[in-house]
């Protein structure tokens, strides 16, 4: 009888103990839910509360690069990039000054205004000066002897041109330009293509103190 008892002590112990394992499995299990759950909202807190990166440069590209032909094509570049125009436009722009004076900053003596500015050497194809051999009615000859400002005009010129994104890079300088050779073009796209994707890079990577920006901004008609 005592025996018995004893058995049914025993029996009713080890149940007892497994009711408490079981109990703490539980309390272990709920805790893990809760601190998973606690460990998701925190990383969504830290997602919302980080704000997005931005891709706004400390200062704003350099127009200028110095006389000669490398970078005189970095101007037109320049230019472009501070106007928003996509690579198309650009090469367009490299296409048109890379037939015109093989990228060269041109006076003229017919324009006697354009002898005073920074230059490359001499044209004499009437009254066209500048990288882009620009006449009198693109503007001042100070701004067509502007690698830059010659850019900034044809890149604005280019703009009022119907699907001109549509149109390829070689008829595009052509309507620019006003040609009466529109095919001539055609050769120096592949070079212009390759000049861009070689320096748009060093273009972007070189930045102007504030003050030289909004003059530079104020000159391509861009925000500063």
């Amino acid at each position: 009888m005592t025996r018995n008892n004893g058995a049914t002590e025993m029996i009713d112990t080890k149940d007892a103990g497994a009711v408490v394992d079981a109990g703490r499995r539980r309390i272990r299990l709920l805790l893990i839910a809760v601190l998973a759950a606690l460990a998701v909202t925190a990383t969504a807190l830290v997602v919302i509360a980080t704000p997005p990166q931005s891709t706004h440069h400390a200062a704003p590209v350099c127009l200028a690069f110095g006389p000669g032909p490398v970078n005189n094509g970095k101007a037109v570049i320049a230019a472009g990039v501070t106007m928003d125009v996509p690579e198309e436009g650009i090469v367009a722009g490299l296409t048109a000054a890379m037939q015109e004076t093989e990228l060269l900053n041109l006076a003229n003596p017919n324009v006697p205004d354009s002898l005073g500015a920074a230059n490359d050497g001499l044209g004499l194809d009437q009254q066209a000066v500048g990288i882009l051999q620009q006449t009198a009615a693109w503007g001042s000859a100070g701004d067509r002897m502007s690698p830059a400002t010659a850019a900034a005009k044809f890149f604005t010129s280019m703009r009022a041109v119907d699907d001109w994104e549509a149109i390829p890079a070689a008829e595009l300088a052509g309507i620019v330009q006003r040609s009466a050779w529109p095919d001539a073009y055609a050769d120096e796209v592949p070079a212009a293509r390759q000049f861009y994707r070689d320096h748009v890079g060093e273009v972007m990577a070189t930045q102007c103190p504030s003050r030289d920006a909004e003059t530079a901004a104020a000159v391509v008609g861009a925000p500063s």
